[in-house]
């Protein structure tokens, strides 16, 4: 009996041109995959048309508005997570993001899962490791309950000397006393205002884990993993008013997971600008075959109006057309 599909389960929000391109190559690769978007409503316009000609692609209904930092990043995988295990039958499911590119040929990505020892493949580890995270970083993300302040939509005709000083006078009050702490956070997300919990969730032997909202994972780590937040509303609670918690949702959950077999390894090649770096950094085009070297099915960021001819050498090693018309795979 052959395994059902892999699942690509694809989130975005912008360069609607770039997830084309990304569906197209998954769709060449790997023609019995399953393809499903969530697009983010807040973000830039995705024409649904523009996937003509691209068979079998999912999009997933009533898409979560997305705000960066904020649990909102959580419930966005959840929502697709829950339409996918309930409307599609894969057998695994590997969560990408729309400045994602395939760097292998995905039906060896797809065997390898199949014959894998492992339930799941994800980046984890004890969040208050100092060697991971900046000391104080889990104590500041998720040792607080944070409320977002209102906006001072003027702050820019401030002068910059008062602005300075507004910045010293919060860092002083933040070291002053261990109750409170006054957060901004970068990319338009409002300042929050923490009040230090009572208690970690779930109990004193769940590991709080630090990591990526990258998961590769069967059916099995999926429903085991629903069904978690669904009997504990108490960690989707304590979630909801931490700092980041895309970088601990999910990963928490798995890794504290005794039944599955978890192999600490996202299977990305990831271009980190510096270490503990928010966010990756665009692959140029002399580094492209470094990527390829690198042995993992998908690389990022790859970012076409940065670094067009990336994603042209990629699709010429593994014989991507840009415009070819697969028949339509099973759904």
């Amino acid at each position: 009996m052959s395994a059902d599909p892999t699942l690509y389960l694809i989130f975005t929000h912008e360069r609607p041109r770039q997830i084309v391109r990304l569906a197209r190559a998954i769709r060449q690769l790997s023609p019995n995959a399953l393809i499903a978007i969530h697009h983010d409503p807040g973000g830039e316009a995705l024409d649904q048309s523009m996937f003509e000609g691209i068979a079998g692609i999912h999009f997933i209904p009533d898409p979560v508005r997305g705000e960066w930092g904020a649990f909102s990043q959580v419930e966005q995988y959840l929502h697709g997570l829950r339409w996918c295990a309930a409307n599609l039958n894969f057998d695994w499911c590997c969560t990408l993001t729309g400045l994602t590119y395939p760097l292998q040929p995905l039906s060896e990505f797809e065997a390898f899962l199949q014959r894998s020892e492992y339930d799941v493949f994800i980046h984890h580890f004890d969040a208050f490791d100092p060697v991971q995270w900046p000391p104080g970083t889990a104590e500041r993300r998720y040792l607080f309950a944070y409320y977002r302040l209102p906006r001072f939509p003027y702050m820019h005709r401030v002068p910059q000397t008062l602005q300075r000083l507004l910045e010293r006078s919060r860092e002083v009050f933040n070291k002053a006393q261990p109750l409170f702490r006054i957060i901004p956070l970068p990319r338009r997300a409002p300042t929050r205002f923490g009040i230090r919990r009572l208690k970690r969730p779930i109990g004193k032997d769940f590991l709080l884990c630090g990591g990526r909202q990258t998961l590769n994972l069967n059916r099995r780590a999926l429903m085991r993993t629903l069904e978690f937040v669904d009997a504990h509303p108490e960690w989707t609670q304590y979630s909801r008013r931490a700092l980041h918690p895309d970088e601990s949702f999910f990963v928490s959950i798995l890794a504290n997971d005794k039944e599955l077999r978890i192999c600490n390894d996202v299977l990305r090649y990831i271009k980190w600008p510096k270490l503990h770096a928010a966010s990756g950094a665009t692959i140029d085009t002399d580094e492209v075959e470094q990527a390829l070297r690198s042995g993992a099915p998908f690389g990022l960021k790859f970012d076409e109006l940065a670094a067009p001819d990336a994603l042209a050498v990629i699709d010429a090693r593994l014989g991507i057309a840009p415009d070819s018309n697969p028949a339509h795979p099973p759904c």
